[in-house]
């Protein structure tokens, strides 16, 4: 396994995509990564995202990747068959059934290499000290071989599963069809780090030159945050149910820590789901979307939203309206942005292409109410 192949594996975690061409990484990235729409660049997708969480660091998940190779994981499997057989002669069992728990799916391929469990080091010893920082054999290296062949299971079952190929992004914003899609990744809101032809890039800068309709719709956050407006704006028109967003008090409009939301019913009953954050989170798994390089905590993005909501009010795109006495504040569209919703170019791109992003926002703010109300019946339920 040279050297090619783990810087290539590196960089698809590390900005999102590598160039296709090197066939011991066409190979392994099959059913784990996004083909490119040219062909030319493997794409990060959320099943190796998903492994990333579940391993130390990155050089874990590419040997994990590298292991979904029969030849490069029979080394690691022949360690860890000694290593179960080593623990099979202690008289408390306990040593064993935390490995073979621990293994999962990979358990299968220790049973199959019992006869050939050797704690021989192996012939990739050289791999083993670039990724791990210490060879197979070695006995605090046996949890990390553990967890790297568990995950390599799962990313093997996977690579019997192909992805489609994955369409490039309209930097401009004005085909949110063809950017907010399946399979897409979101980067972290105020980051740009990953390759921006295949990832949905976090920048959120002010651009105070540009006009404020062609903002909007080349940030994608800034693009997510007006349509959740956008979709108040024409529920609250509807005059059945909707959805608020209120800032709790004691917090700046402009700098808030949180925003809550509300969902109301065709009584004008509201119920208060969570907060802001968690709902954008709920809205990128409705359409099976993920965020780069790994996924937030509700916390952490609420505060990663604070100054971008501060941006949305400074360019008049959101506003924030006072409460009566006694009353939350909330946030609601800007007019005069709203107004240029409905103009040929934002009438395009909210109405028309937007649509896959309204309707998830709008079906799963309807859900949340339900999940809340289902929640909140059996909570008194138990407690009856």
């Amino acid at each position: 396994m040279n050297k090619t192949v783990i810087k290539a594996l590196a960089m698809l975690f590390e900005i999102g995509s590598c160039k296709k061409g090197i066939k011991e990484v066409d190979l392994l990235l099959l059913g784990l990564a996004y083909s490119s729409e040219d062909n030319k660049h493997w794409v990060i997708s959320q099943r190796l995202l998903i492994i990333r969480t579940q391993l130390s660091n990155t050089n874990e998940a590419i040997a994990a990747i590298l292991a979904t190779n029969q030849d490069i994981r029979e080394n690691w499997v022949n360690i860890i068959a000694a290593r179960c057989k080593e623990a099979g002669k202690l008289s408390n069992a306990s040593a064993l059934v935390l490995l073979v728990t621990n293994l999962a799916g990979a358990a299968k391929w220790i049973e199959q290499a019992i006869d050939s469990a050797s704690l021989k080091p192996s012939a990739i010893k050289e791999v083993e000290r670039e990724l791990l920082n210490v060879t197979a054999e070695q006995t605090q290296a046996t949890p990390v071989i553990v967890r790297i062949l568990a995950a390599a299971s799962q990313l093997a079952q996977w690579q019997q599963d192909a992805l489609p190929m994955l369409s490039s992004i309209d930097k401009t914003g004005t085909h949110p069809d063809t950017n907010w899609s399946q399979g897409r990744l979101l980067e972290r809101a105020l980051q740009h780090d990953a390759n921006s032809n295949y990832i949905l890039s976090g920048e959120c800068d002010k651009e105070l030159d540009a006009e404020t309709m062609t903002w909007v719709l080349a940030k994608p956050w800034l693009f997510l945050l007006a349509t959740i407006a956008f979709v108040q704006d024409s529920w609250a028109a509807e005059t059945h149910g909707g959805l608020l967003l209120e800032l709790p008090n004691g917090q700046h409009p402009h700098q808030p820590s949180e925003i809550q939301v509300l969902v109301s019913n065709n009584d004008g009953d509201e119920i208060l789901c969570g907060t802001l954050a968690g709902f954008i989170l709920k809205v990128l798994s409705r359409m099976n979307m993920g965020m780069f390089p790994s996924l937030l905590s509700e916390a952490e993005l609420n505060n990663l939203l604070s100054p971008i909501i501060g941006l949305l009010l400074q360019r008049k795109v959101w506003r924030y309206q006072e409460g009566l006495s006694g009353e939350q504040g909330f946030y609601q569209i800007h007019p005069e942005f709203s107004d240029a919703c409905y103009r040929i170019s934002g009438a395009r791109s909210f109405n028309l292409y937007g649509r896959p992003l309204r309707t998830a926002i709008r079906e799963q703010a309807e859900q949340w109410r339900i999940d809340q109300q289902n929640s909140a019946r059996a909570n008194k339920e138990v407690a009856a």
